[in-house]
């Protein structure tokens, strides 16, 4: 097997033969969020002092097609969505920076997909050779590999802003990334290997190890190793709200009996005096967990659950993160560090590096344990969650409710955090919208800065003043977060740039560009596909606090693709208008990737016929539609207004 396992450079990759997609694998099916993040981990590796060593990022299973000429094919049984990915990178790479880059990839189209002409033919107009993407208008072309350059493309441009920053990309993309191809034995069944291959079991995760050495901080104390340990698995479910972590008892103890929604001690000593006691008997039977990378993989925490306790659907509610992104959260909350960066791949270098540093490690843990504790609780009470139930999916802002049932028995339910437990408007709904706004428009967990401020801002607001969040206030706060990062960030001059660490953690999210039209650059809003989406989600947000029609239905959803809402490249070639035009903020609106690449080079009449059939994506684009001609116009009369209604709202 040692002559079928071959390592290769991403420069290598295409020229080590061809591959096929077999069509029992799912299509292509990359979005924003794992495109994001694979380009965010080559840029970080590529300009850190790691940009010396190789970074492998996955294997390739194949199986080699033997043809009658002597040539092989190789059949991709496992890798394929990262190698598709990796195809549609280098075709924007070389087409993007020819002028800046001496060593190019050799990049031909070597990778095809058995019977999905849609998926080949997409990914030969991406690798030809030209300064733009040239889209035939008669052809059918898979949606999700056209979005998928687009993603890559307002990535890149956003990354990579200077030469050196380009070259330093590409050639540790090209010559360090690495994979490692694996050809399966030649009388392998594939459709038993790519079945195990789907079933296969999960290793250790990273934050699993991270717990095992923080608890070993806190050998010597039985209570209070029990306590950060009870803390850490009752967070680690991002689904379920933190208390069902803790039984009954334990739940009366911490979050008040008659209550369980507020806290009742402010330290891991003081929940560790509260809940030691009150382990349950199968606990005390098994004993608990001290730490210890080899322990982690037996232990299992074991909650009893007694009578008349009601456990959640696990299913109901989606988180928005993942536990170790959390993590992250806290660590910078703690340690109001611009260095801790929101990247769970670095989970482990990045606290190691904060213990490093620390002349009382122990108490550092000990502060960890309860402020993750704090902000968990503060997660579930005061962030959005996806909510299943009655069988529909939305965006939900709940607290957990205790109440009494018959007998003794204890019952919980889910009402709004804000306003009438039940109501469907007010300020309840406003501060979802707000929240989806934010959350929509940075699908990549690293860049979710806004939930950072957020949770700071809720962190500090009740812990230090052990007072509720007051909804007025925490409004007032997210507006101001999104007028920063529209004036401070996205539409401020080069020079006058804040970033997103002083943004909320020394101006307290108050905009310092706005009103002052000379630090502004509001070009940007006219650049196409360039535009930002959370500019578009923000106007859609004040769109909806305006009442434009359709706001009683509007829910912001990931949309990821900036239409021309007039074509770039019409279908009758005589209807083309100006590029800059074109790009004008009048002319864009922000819509889903399928809708986009199914009418693209449609007029406005055409794509107003569907969309009113098929349902709006955004309020901007009900204004435009509602326009009976869209000619130039139109286009920069509401271009103006929409501008205006940013800037001056």
């Amino acid at each position: 097997m040692t002559d079928s396992i071959h390592t290769y450079s991403i420069r290598e990759i295409f020229d080590s033969g061809e591959y096929v997609i077999p069509i029992y694998q799912r299509n292509y099916a990359w979005g924003e969020p794992e495109i994001s993040q694979l380009i965010q981990d080559i840029y970080d590796y590529a300009v850190s002092e790691k940009r010396t060593s190789n970074y492998y990022i996955g294997t390739l299973v194949v199986y080699e097609r033997h043809h009658e000429n002597k040539k092989v094919i190789y059949e991709t049984i496992d890798g394929q969505q990262r190698l598709t990915t990796l195809n549609i990178l280098v075709s924007a790479l070389n087409r993007l920076f020819k002028d800046q880059i001496d060593n190019l990839i050799p990049h031909k189209l070597n990778l095809f997909f058995d019977s999905r002409r849609k998926s080949s033919e997409a990914l030969e107009v991406i690798s030809r050779e030209s300064k733009k993407l040239q889209e035939d208008s008669s052809k059918d072309y898979n949606p999700a590999i056209i979005q998928a350059y687009k993603v890559i493309e307002k990535s890149l441009k956003k990354l990579l802003s200077k030469t050196s920053e380009i070259i330093d990309f590409y050639d540790y993309l090209a010559d360090k990334v690495h994979l490692m191809r694996v050809s399966v034995p030649g009388d392998t069944d594939l459709n038993h290997y790519f079945e195990i291959m789907n079933t296969r079991g999960e290793q250790l995760e990273k934050h699993e190890i991270l717990k095992a050495k923080l608890l070993e901080f806190l050998y010597d104390d039985e209570k209070l190793s029990y306590a950060f340990n009870l803390i850490w698995e009752a967070c680690a479910d991002m689904e379920r709200y933190v208390q069902y972590g803790f039984n009954v008892e334990q739940r009366d103890a911490v979050f008040t009996k008659g209550k369980w929604n507020e806290f009742t001690c402010y330290t891991l000593e003081e929940v560790a005096d509260l809940v030691y006691p009150k382990m349950s008997s199968s606990e005390n039977d098994s004993g608990f967990f001290k730490g210890g990378i080899l322990e982690i993989v037996e232990f299992a925490e074991k909650i009893e659950t007694k009578e008349g306790q009601k456990e959640d659907a696990p299913e109901r509610f989606t988180s928005i993160i993942n536990f170790s992104n959390f993590l992250l959260h806290v660590l910078r909350i703690q340690t109001e560090e611009e260095g801790v960066a929101l990247d769970d791949k670095r989970l482990l270098d990045t606290f190691f590096a904060q213990l490093r540093k620390q002349d009382e490690p122990i108490s550092f843990v000990k502060e960890f344990g309860f402020n993750l504790l704090w902000c968990k609780w503060a997660f579930d009470n005061y962030i959005i969650k996806r909510e299943f139930i009655g069988e529909k999916d939305q965006w939900s802002l709940k607290r957990l409710k205790w109440y009494k049932g018959r007998g003794n028995e204890n019952r919980v339910s889910y009402v709004n955090t804000f306003g009438g437990e039940e109501e469907s408007g007010g300020v309840n709904k406003e501060l979802i919208m707000l929240l989806s706004m934010f959350h929509v428009s940075t699908p990549t967990l690293v860049y979710k800065h806004w939930l950072n401020a957020a949770l700071s801002y809720i962190f500090y607001y009740d812990y230090d003043q052990h007072t509720s969040i007051n909804s007025t206030d925490y409004i007032e706060y997210l507006k101001n977060l999104a007028k920063s990062f529209l004036f401070d960030r996205y539409l401020a001059k080069p020079s006058k740039t804040i970033d997103f660490y002083n943004i909320i953690y020394l101006l307290n999210a108050e905009p310092q560009n706005q009103n002052k039209p000379k630090n502004l650059d509001l070009s940007k809003l006219d650049t196409g596909t360039e535009v930002e989406n959370i500019i578009f989600n923000y106007l859609d947000f004040l769109l909806w606090k305006k009442g434009t029609a359709g706001s009683e239905k509007f829910e912001f959803a990931f949309r990821s693709s900036v239409e021309h809402y007039y074509p770039q490249n019409p279908i009758a070639k005589d209807h083309k208008i100006d590029q800059d035009l074109c790009d004008h903020f009048g002319n864009l609106c922000l819509i889903s990737s399928s809708k986009n690449s199914r009418l693209s080079n449609h007029m406005p009449e055409a794509k107003k016929d569907y969309y009113f059939k098929a349902g709006i994506d955004s309020l901007k684009q009900s204004l435009m539609m509602k326009e009976s001609v869209w000619d130039e116009a139109t286009i920069l009369k509401h271009g103006e207004e929409m501008k205006n209604l940013l800037i001056f709202h």
